[in-house]
């Protein structure tokens, strides 16, 4: 056990492309009233979904104690379990609202048709604190699965409480505990993945999966045991260990303001060799 040691660098990446581009999420500017707002791509028969599929895991089940989730398919046939009882929505059903408390997981509808493709969108309302569903939450945790699925990296559970906490998420204990899964859900999420990992080095925000790294600063940095974390030069000094060992960045866009080009960027922070 271990926390996360990103193995790829995709900060700043629009659209952010997972498991060999079996999922692409782009992101766009959120309508009133909510705080993202994410056009998302699967291709249900990619081999990797099979993969995952075929493994018998589901996406893990979780709830949020205060934001509302927002789910709108354009096209293919989206599941989402809730309450333990799947629902399949397609385009005919327009937006389905789902409000903060149910045990939830959602993923591309199985036995869909070999060319299938599901596009759905995703947004979610504000939590009105610092722990929120939002763009940096869904840039680690996919971030993490992909080099777990991809890279061999092995799952902590400390890391993944870590992550869903700052993300206005928690696992849901099994459905025996009844009115206990929610309040023995957030207590692990807070206890184990804030407050016991963040003493331990486990951090929910990496400036390597972290677009704005600075508001992920700001969130880290309300909390005591993970204040340690709230580095605002991390990124730029990630970056250019990044940069100068010769290594994919994934990305273009974060670096234009600051030189001009992406090109101009790594030409400048790149250690010249010596003739």
């Amino acid at each position: 056990m271990a926390p996360a040691k990103p193995l790829a660098y995709t900060a700043g990446s629009n659209p952010v492309s997972k498991f060999e581009n079996a999922f692409v999420v782009t992101r766009h500017t959120p309508p009133p009233g909510r705080n993202i707002h994410f056009h998302v791509r699967i291709e249900p028969n990619h081999p990797r979904v099979i993969q995952i599929s075929a493994s018998g895991k589901k996406p893990p089940t979780h709830f949020h104690p205060r934001q509302w989730e927002f789910f709108k398919v354009e096209r293919g046939s989206l599941t989402v379990e809730i309450n333990g009882k799947p629902h399949q929505f397609t385009k005919e059903d327009g937006e389905y609202a789902l409000p903060p408390g149910p045990h939830h997981c959602l993923y591309a509808t199985p036995g869909q048709p070999a060319d299938a493709v599901l596009e759905f969108w995703l947004s979610a309302s504000p939590s009105g604190g610092a722990a929120e569903l939002d763009q940096a939450f869904f840039e680690n945790w996919y971030g993490y699965q992909e080099d777990i699925l991809l890279r061999g990296v092995k799952p902590d559970p400390i890391q993944v409480l870590s992550m869903f906490d700052a993300g206005d998420s928690y696992l849901s204990p099994p459905w025996w505990m009844g009115p206990l899964r929610r309040p023995l859900g957030k207590i692990l999420g807070i206890v184990v993945g804030r407050w016991i990992g963040g003493l331990l080095g486990y951090a929910p925000f990496y400036p390597e999966w972290t677009t704005d790294w600075q508001a992920a600063c700001d969130k880290m940095g309300s909390h005591w045991t993970q204040k340690q974390f709230a580095i605002p030069d991390a990124q730029k000094v990630t970056r250019n260990e990044w940069v100068r060992k010769g290594r994919d960045i994934g990305n273009q866009g974060i670096y234009i303001e600051e030189a001009g080009s992406y090109e101009e960027w790594v030409s400048k922070n790149t250690r010249k060799k010596d003739l």
